[in-house]
């Protein structure tokens, strides 16, 4: 047969424009499309006789097309008197080859009823007129109407499913920093997922694309269930029934939450009472329903047992539960305590003081801050013995030290005098001390 001609290739061309716009996207039909239109002998526009052979083969293969599409090629003679006409520009429908060669126009228009997918004009003449475009385009719209109700009546009506030999793919979309749990270290997870369900290939990309193709539903089905397992995100409280025990080790047991994920349920979360070793309770096979009580961070970005945190002891009831009840404070316990410290907050503290000459003082306050020194808001001013009075209800101390020891007096000159300090009350009378005594 040779190689396709330049009409040809324009001709199809032109048909693949018109049938594009009503192709699914990739990610809803990852398939390589591949329609091919041999035409033996045409009296007519074999480009659009494809557009509508191709819409009918790509429905009953089963691609999932948004719509039909049709085609047919408009003619026009523009000088109808050479013909035996009035002169009125004449426009034809679905023109034949001897109308096509001897017409002033060629126009072939795709689409459906609400509007146009592709076009192509060849004409003869030096121009037309608008009117004469829109007198076209709107009987072709009433042809390719016509044609499209001819095309749904045929039988069988186009497949809603591809055929059986047609491989299976599934495009899936998953978090881009998760591709390395399903390619796992050097390959290894990616093809032991093959090996396990017998799926054709796994293609993952960059992206976050994964692209599954199978031969039969059930492998891809399980394939799919892996790789959600193993790039789900799993949250702190959720509970996983019938979970079976993979292994066994002396610090707790392993166990699957899902094919592929698995997580670690310490000995201390497997039961309320004490165990010495795991494998006292559980063996591997064993199904048990676990909870989740943590996720490990660090190891999130590696496909480790131990990532996921389980409890077993969590879903299961006390068997001592606490009846004791609580003792509840005062209502008004925290307010109390609340205003008593606000109350003493800021208030200065009197505190009995010694003064120079070794008598005991009173009234001194303690400022807020500790850098700054004492004062004596009623300082008592050393003249003379005879000059000192004490008011009336004072209590006063009088210590056998010299003047020289200030405010401290020594312990040890204490103790070896044999003088004692001598207190002394005040009454209503006025008092003064004479010699070191108290006189009353």
């Amino acid at each position: 047969m040779g190689a396709p001609s330049r009409r040809e290739i324009g001709h199809g061309m032109l048909a693949e424009r018109a049938l594009a716009p009503i192709l699914p996207s990739e990610a809803d039909f990852p398939y390589t499309i591949r329609v091919e239109s041999t035409i033996t002998e045409s009296n007519g526009s074999s480009s659009m006789a494809s557009v509508c052979a191709g819409c009918l083969a790509l429905q009953d293969a089963g691609v999932p097309v948004k719509c039909s599409i049709a085609g047919i090629a408009m003619g026009m003679v523009l000088d109808t008197k050479e013909f035996g006409g009035d002169g009125t520009p004449l426009i034809l429908s679905d023109i034949t080859g001897a109308e096509d060669a001897s017409g002033d126009m060629d126009f072939k228009v795709a689409g459906n009823g609400d509007g146009i997918t592709a076009f192509q004009m060849d004409i003869k003449v030096g121009g037309i007129t608008l009117q004469i475009m829109r007198q076209a385009l709107l009987q072709a719209r009433d042809g390719r109407k016509h044609i499209l109700d001819e095309m749904s009546k045929c039988l069988p009506p186009p497949s809603k499913s591809l055929s059986k030999y047609a491989p299976l793919i599934h495009v899936m979309k998953v978090k881009p920093e998760k591709i390395n749990l399903i390619i796992g270290s050097g390959g290894k997870k990616v093809k032991s997922i093959i090996e396990e369900t017998g799926v054709d290939a796994i293609d993952t990309q960059d992206n976050g694309m994964v692209k599954i193709t199978a031969k039969d539903l059930s492998s891809l089905e399980k394939s799919k269930a892996i790789i959600s397992n193993l790039t789900m995100v799993p949250t702190v409280g959720d509970i996983y029934r019938n979970c079976e025990v993979k292994s066994i080790a002396p610090y707790g047991v392993f166990v699957e939450i899902a094919p592929g994920r698995e997580g670690l349920c310490h000995i201390s979360e497997l039961s309320p009472d004490w165990l010495a070793k795991a494998e006292d309770a559980f063996k591997v096979g064993d199904h048990i329903d676990v909870k989740l009580i943590e996720v490990r961070k660090f190891l999130s970005l590696i496909n480790e047992k131990g990532q996921l945190r389980l409890s077993r002891r969590a879903l299961l009831p006390d068997p001592n539960p606490e009846n004791s009840s609580v003792k509840q404070r005062p209502s008004n316990f925290n307010n109390n305590t609340a205003s008593q410290k606000t109350a003493d907050k800021g208030t200065p503290k009197k505190v009995l003081g010694i003064t120079k000459d070794g008598l005991a003082g009173n009234n001194i306050e303690h400022p807020k801050s500790k850098n700054v020194a004492p004062k004596l808001t009623n300082p008592i001013k050393h003249k003379s013995a005879e000059d000192i009075l004490f008011s009336e209800d004072k209590v006063v101390k009088r210590l056998d030290s010299s003047a020289k020891d200030g405010p401290y007096f020594n312990m040890d000159r204490q103790k070896k005098s044999s003088r004692k300090p001598v207190i002394s009350i005040s009454s209503n009378n006025e008092n003064t001390l004479v010699n070191g005594e108290a006189k009353v």
